[in-house]
């Protein structure tokens, strides 16, 4: 629908609720702008009066009048609804000079209210903005506070993990002194493995030539027990020179073998001792090796915790510049 043909109906149904047909309720009532109100009323008011006028046109003569036509009445009523006419044409002419002065102000009074209204919601849009800009000024302002209440704490937390450190360090160097010392007694104690290692294999290899000679005299005695033994054949005769012979070969034997066996638990105690000095030095190598391990990564952690303490705490650093953090390397196994 046309915006004249809602501001006719509004205007219609408003002279038919008994209300005045004015600019604001037709505006409303049609859902239109204060100029398209108040061009399409003015239209509107000018229709009516044109029905109005026409309305008012001269009407039919009344049934007592027309009997009277023969005698010249219809001249009289028409010199009568002429000189109403003419009696009226110069209030209706008035009324339409004020009409339209009238209209033109009303459509520049609407002109206006629209610039009104469109200055309003530019004003009101500018104020939106700046409550936006101030509400992020605001927002800005506290969260530079807050950056700076962090930046205190985040000052006084790095001092308090620079005094830290510094503690660290100190305990550090400590430790590592003492890792140095336990490497010192790990080498000693590796010394002493390999020393004791050297003395049983150096026992092992005595009980080895001991073991050799008692074999050998093991076959010499069993060489003379045959030889006792074709002797006792051959002079049976001499028998008990013979079983004489035999019993201290017999005795002989029996001590061979008694210190064959007395050779074979040496062999035996000297191997179990080499085995077990074997043990112990494998144990002190593996001991070493993780003490040198523990004190490579106690330097690596030194190391690390100095380099971040100097880039942290240059200041400090410039301040203590004749002091040196730097570590002495470990020795490599």
């Amino acid at each position: 629908m046309r915006d004249k043909e809602r501001v006719f109906e509004a205007a219609d149904a408003l002279l038919a609720e008994g209300a005045s047909p004015t600019v604001t309720a037709v505006r409303e009532r049609a859902g239109c702008s204060n100029a398209t109100a108040t061009r399409y009323l003015r239209e509107w008011r000018e229709t009516r009066a044109a029905e109005q006028a026409e309305a008012q046109a001269l009407p039919e003569l009344p049934a007592p009048v027309a009997l009277l036509v023969d005698r010249g009445v219809t001249g009289l009523w028409a010199a009568a609804v002429e000189a109403a006419r003419a009696t009226h044409a110069g209030e209706l002419t008035a009324a339409r000079s004020t009409h339209e002065a009238l209209s033109g102000e009303a459509d520049e009074l609407a002109r206006r209210a629209d610039a009104a209204e469109a200055d309003l919601g530019e004003a009101r849009a500018t104020l939106a903005v700046v409550r936006e800009q101030a509400e992020a000024i605001e927002a800005a302002r506290s969260a530079a506070e807050s950056e700076r209440a962090s930046a205190l704490a985040a000052q006084a937390r790095l001092e308090g993990e620079l005094s830290t450190a510094h503690e660290a360090l100190g305990v550090l160097r400590a430790e590592l002194e003492n890792v140095r010392a336990g490497l010192t007694a790990a080498e000693q104690g590796r010394s002493a493995a390999e020393a004791a290692r050297s003395e049983a294999e150096a026992a092992r290899a005595q009980a080895e030539g001991t073991a050799a000679g008692l074999r050998e005299s093991l076959a010499d005695a069993r060489t003379s027990l045959e030889a006792a033994r074709a002797q006792a054949a051959e002079a049976q005769a001499a028998r008990g020179a013979a079983e004489a012979e035999r019993a201290a070969a017999a005795a002989s034997s029996a001590r061979v073998e008694a210190e064959l066996g007395a050779a074979r638990e040496m062999l035996a105690d000297a191997r179990e001792t080499a085995r077990r000095e074997r043990e112990a030095a494998e144990r002190a190598r593996e001991e070493l090796v993780a003490v040198r391990a523990v004190a490579a990564e106690a330097a690596r952690i030194a190391e690390a915790r100095e380099a971040g303490l100097r880039a942290e705490t240059r200041t400090e650093t410039r301040k203590a510049g004749s002091e040196d953090f730097s570590l002495p390397a470990t020795t490599n196994v």
